[in-house]
């Protein structure tokens, strides 16, 4: 295990298929290191970020390949790999909803998410390996990863890592660590959509979507030894402006985009900010008084996108399976922002997209991250 203190970490956050974007970030990376060997000591996942994090640990060894792996695979996704996008099954959950909110009172109540994850499981089996990963970390290449998930009965973001010798379980306020032997549920788990998804047992509990809970997103990092930071987020800085004229009110389906677009976001961001703030405080203090404080900088860089995703996602929600279009239509977010889309469509031009605004992006700041890599 690299010395405490000189670990390097990479945390992915969650996004839908906006983690595609990820993905071109990861391609450029790997571009600019220009070695085989994984630079990052420590990865980090949560959502969809938990499955391209996974992905690279798994790759330590050759991370170049392994991007190209992740770039292939990603490429290959239609809907119908993540979800099951059947008119017959859609309409099934659909009903399964509506009688929930009719009989519930009675008994009648659905236990699944509107949207069945089956193919994305059966893809996440097929594609993780245990050995792999155990590899990585028996032979240094790796110090650990680390997927979250927020566990329901307990109210705890659950980060479950794996990983070298000497790293501890933790645990601070709704927020655990703890050492597993990592496999394709903890990653199911950690993107597993409210709503959208069934929660996941493992062991006796049921997680969901690790980017719910997760306040703060760097803390797994961090608690794990990284002393610098390499965060990639997948929504511009740019924010919303208010419209000229008032809107109609959002519906149903645009306010939980709306919520999604705060669960993957709005934490990752809030910490990135607190986290340089802490770095400038620290670095005001004399020798002496940073001898007597716990707190220390950690070096951060944030990698985003340079333009607004939405209007890509609505460029190709025609892409999108019909009986996904219907039941979006039904809910009111087709011809909406794109929001909704932009998390949804697993599709390979709205993915190529993603992936070369990612790639471009990173190489627009090589000279940057070249230095952030180098150390």
């Amino acid at each position: 295990m690299r010395q405490a203190g000189k670990r390097t970490a990479l945390v992915l956050q969650g996004g839908g298929a906006r983690g595609g974007y990820q993905v071109g970030v990861i391609k450029a990376l790997a571009e600019i290191a220009g070695r085989r060997r994984l630079p990052f000591q420590i990865i980090c996942g949560a959502s969809v970020g938990s499955i391209n994090a996974a992905a690279v640990a798994m790759a330590a060894h050759d991370f170049q390949a392994g991007a190209r792996h992740i770039e292939d695979l990603w490429l290959s996704l239609r809907c119908n790999s993540i979800y099951d996008t059947r008119a017959l099954t859609l309409l099934g959950s659909s009903l399964r909803w509506a009688g929930t909110l009719v009989l519930g009172h009675f008994g009648l109540r659905s236990r699944g998410g509107l949207l069945n994850a089956a193919p994305l499981a059966a893809l996440l089996q097929r594609e993780f390996s245990a050995a792999l990963l155990q590899r990585a970390i028996r032979s240094g290449a790796l110090d650990a990863l680390c997927i979250t998930a927020s566990g329901f009965a307990e109210g705890n973001a659950m980060t479950f890592f794996d990983g070298a010798e000497g790293i501890a379980d933790w645990a601070r306020a709704r927020r655990r660590g703890v050492r597993v032997a990592m496999t394709a549920d903890h990653l199911l788990a950690s993107a597993a959509l409210p709503f959208a998804f069934a929660p996941v047992r493992i062991g006796t509990g049921y997680y969901l979507d690790g980017s719910m809970r997760l306040t703060s997103p760097l803390s797994p990092a961090i608690h794990t030894g990284a002393a610098r930071i390499l965060v990639i987020s997948t929504r511009d800085g740019v924010p919303d402006r208010l419209p000229a004229t008032a809107p109609e009110p959002p519906s149903i389906g645009e306010m939980a985009a709306y919520a999604l677009d705060i669960m993957f976001n709005d934490n990752l961001e809030a910490d990135t900010e607190r986290m340089l703030r802490i770095n400038n405080t620290v670095s005001l203090l004399t020798p002496e008084a940073r001898e007597k404080t716990p707190l220390k900088v950690i070096e951060t860089l944030m990698l985003n996108p340079s333009q607004d995703i939405r209007p890509i996602a609505k460029r190709h929600r025609g892409s999108l399976p019909r009986a996904m279009r219907i039941l979006m239509r039904s809910l009111g977010v087709m011809g909406g922002d794109g929001r909704m889309e932009s998390y949804l469509l697993f599709e390979p031009e709205y993915v190529s997209d993603l992936i070369a605004l990612g790639y471009g992006d990173t190489m627009a700041r090589r000279d940057e991250v070249a230095g952030f890599l180098a150390g």
